[in-house]
């Protein structure tokens, strides 16, 4: 069976101080049999509250000492969340062809030069305007970048604008935005690229993961088979958390499979007895 968090930070990510130790420990206590490190890698990130840098050369390496240590017990991977940007593609070209990296998550956190998590993203935009900005940003980079497994925890930008927008912040028009939806998410099929099912919607209190059942299903409409579930914790007691609940969505949904990773190949296990064994049944 395959119990695994393909989503987890370290304190490689300037948002987590969790030690790879404690990360490891947590996994092998809870059961998982994989763990993708996927810390972010977010170059001119537009914010000088965090810096999203990693030393690839020295993230390899311990992760190689940390993959010898653990042989046996638990499966590392070597992964990142890289931050797209378009003017950073020729940039990042190296990164997404390295040979060291097993998985890779594309994801967008920031637009027009603005911040989601610290809102200046938000300033002077109407909330579907800043939506919709946030699905164009997206649309424009995956039609540039290549070389990425999955993409992130897409629509997560329903988090954030709640100094702008008051309680109603976490709502999002989708019909409004499903021609963009769908550009995005055919991409994705003709790429041959995954979604991320990212179960801390749950944790901040959205009731769904990320993203909600209406882009899933569409993707799978699409043909779109590649899936991986994480949790996306910087804490190593969120490791694994709700992933359970995301699995059972899947299987509601119709996906057969999960996925894992090797050097960025997609390998896929029945989304049934993940379930199953997740649930602890």
């Amino acid at each position: 069976m395959f119990k695994a968090d393909y989503h987890v930070h370290s304190s490689f990510s300037g948002d987590s101080g969790e030690s790879l130790n404690v990360i490891f420990q947590h996994a092998f206590d809870l059961g998982l049999q994989e763990i993708a490190l996927t810390d972010h890698l977010d170059p001119d990130f537009p914010s000088e509250r965090v810096i999203f840098d990693i030393d690839l050369p020295s993230y390899f390496q311990i992760l190689e000492t940390y993959r010898k240590e653990w042989e046996g017990k638990l499966s590392i991977l070597t992964g990142l969340e890289l931050g797209l940007q378009q003017h950073l593609a020729q940039d990042l070209d190296h990164v997404l062809s390295d040979p060291h990296l097993d998985f890779i998550i594309a994801s967008i956190h920031c637009a027009d030069r603005g911040d989601f998590f610290d809102e200046t993203y938000f300033d002077g935009k109407q909330k579907d305007e800043a939506h919709r900005i946030y699905f164009q940003s997206l649309y424009e980079n995956l039609k540039i970048f290549d070389g990425f497994s999955v993409i992130g925890h897409m629509d997560f930008i329903k988090r954030y604008g709640k100094n702008h927008y008051g309680k109603d912040h976490c709502e999002l028009d989708y019909n409004l935005h499903m021609d963009l939806i769908d550009e995005i998410l055919r991409l994705a099929v003709e790429k041959g690229t995954g979604l991320e099912v990212n179960s801390s919607g749950y944790r901040y209190g959205l009731g769904h993961a990320h993203p909600d059942s209406i882009i899933l299903s569409r993707y799978r409409e699409l043909g779109g088979e590649i899936i991986t579930l994480g949790s996306d914790a910087h804490r190593a007691e969120d490791i694994g958390k709700d992933l359970d609940r995301a699995g059972e969505l899947l299987e509601n949904l119709g996906f057969r499979y999960i996925c894992g990773f090797r050097k960025k190949e997609p390998l896929f296990y029945p989304l049934a007895r993940l379930r199953v064994h997740l649930a602890g049944d």
